[in-house]
């Protein structure tokens, strides 16, 4: 479990989960393939699930990995 603060642009190259990944915006707004996240936003990107996460604005997030993520 992490807190990551994003800068503004900031993004994570695409990726794909082995295991649970849990996802709280705390603060701004995080985005991916599917949406974007406001502050109070909580999703969950299950087993297999890939994607590449950016922040336009910047964001704080409290993230939770079951299981490393592999770069894709």
């Amino acid at each position: 479990m992490a807190v990551l603060r994003y800068a503004p642009g900031a993004e994570v190259p695409a990726h794909r989960h082995e295991g649970y990944e849990l996802i709280y915006v705390l603060e701004g707004e995080q985005s991916d393939e599917r949406g974007s996240y406001l502050a109070g936003t909580f999703t969950i990107n299950e087993p297999g699930a890939s994607h590449r996460v950016f922040s336009r604005t910047g964001c704080v997030v409290l993230i939770h990995w079951q299981r490393p993520v592999v770069f894709i």
